[in-house]
């Protein structure tokens, strides 16, 4: 197995993912425990494709549940097995096609002086009524006033509730009660993602922070499909039919910085949303269990 930190370009950064190049012959309740034992975020299994066309098939575990779709996981595992020679680079910019329980995603993989970029194309948008605003304010701890906008919630295979707020005060600031958080992810199925519109570093353009506690994840350093469902989020806020792309940081507060890239594109009724990030090898090693 690998661990590999995704949204960074140096150990320590970014969100940690533990990859398992090899889950055939393990159980559904093997996967399960080998996640609660990484304790991390989400965890994958990699397995023969199933369908035409796709190059592997992955299973992505919590700590506590399986997931059908998930955007760190993705970038994390293609990363593992490019750099592990599972599967052999086809040049200098090529597409891998993932199995999830999400159907199939096509990830466009880069390289330029030895550097490895990798962008993944999300299932597409779909949006839903979130929470009312009182409620999603009491689970923030914050003032009603310092929610920017009307909260949505939008689904790209994974789904989360997103909420803007006023300003990077804000998001630094946030300490909410995960108690709440909790209950309203058991209820709705969706945890929530919070943005602002301004950043530290000044090549980006936005602040996330995401948190699932009824996943067992309190808070995700630098989360891929919370970052395509805010891309999804701002195309439909502001009407916009023309493409537009931008970065975004997160994990700051946690002490993991990452960054990732994000293009939304009209396609159709809806949009094409696709984020974008790095990864680097963090542990290599083996994980023993009973036989």
């Amino acid at each position: 197995m690998l661990q590999v930190d995704v949204f960074s370009e140096r150990p320590l950064g970014g969100n940690p993912l533990a990859v398992f190049l090899d889950g055939a012959g393990l159980s559904d309740a093997e996967m399960q425990a080998i996640a609660r034992e990484m304790n991390l975020s989400e965890t994958t299994f990699v397995l023969p494709a199933e369908v035409p066309g796709a190059d592997y098939r992955v299973r992505i575990f919590t700590p506590t549940s399986e997931l059908p779709f998930a955007g760190h996981p993705t970038i994390g595992t293609a990363f593992a097995l490019l750099e592990t020679g599972r599967i052999a680079p086809r040049g200098p910019m090529f597409v891998l096609r993932q199995q999830t329980l999400a159907g199939v995603q096509p990830i466009e993989v880069r390289t330029q002086d030895g550097r490895r970029t990798f962008t993944m194309t999300l299932p597409a948008p779909r949006f839903e009524t979130a929470p009312a605003v009182s409620e999603l304010a009491r689970a923030l701890r914050i003032d009603e006033k310092d929610i920017d906008g009307e909260p949505a919630t939008v689904v790209v295979g994974v789904g989360w509730h997103i909420v803007p707020l006023q300003g990077l005060e804000s998001v630094r600031n946030l300490a909410p009660d995960l108690g709440r958080l909790a209950l309203i992810e058991r209820r709705t199925g969706h945890p929530v993602t919070v943005f602002c519109r301004e950043a530290e570093d000044p090549s980006c353009s936005l602040r996330l922070r995401s948190f699932a506690p009824g996943a067992g994840i309190p808070e995700d350093p630098v989360c891929g499909s919370g970052n395509g469902c805010v891309g999804a989020y701002l195309a439909r806020a502001s009407g916009a039919r023309a493409p537009f792309e931008y970065r975004a940081e997160q994990g700051i507060e946690m002490g993991r910085p990452g960054r990732a890239w994000v293009r939304v594109e009209p396609d159709g009724e809806g949009w094409r949303v696709q984020v974008g990030g790095t990864a680097v090898t963090v542990v290599e090693g083996e994980l023993r269990i009973p036989v």
